[in-house]
């Protein structure tokens, strides 16, 4: 292998490992939110967004309106 070969081999890994960590650390952060969300906070909000929408999308929805969410189930 020559010196560009080997440095395109590291730019490429680095990227594949912070691409990694950011999906990592995104996954974590949907977790803490979904556990410290109600079941039924999370049915309402999926069967609102439709029956499509993945946690991911539950977690926006929910995080751009806490406030409303919280008051309507406490």
């Amino acid at each position: 292998m020559n010196k560009a070969t080997k440095i395109a081999i590291t730019i490429i890994a680095a990227i594949i490992v912070i691409g990694g960590c950011i999906y990592s650390g995104r996954v974590e952060y949907n977790d803490a939110v979904l556990s410290g969300m109600s079941a039924d906070k999370y049915d309402y909000i999926h069967s609102c967004l439709g029956g499509s929408a993945t946690q991911n999308d539950v977690v926006k929805e929910y995080i751009a309106n806490q406030k409303y969410y919280d008051s309507k189930f406490n």
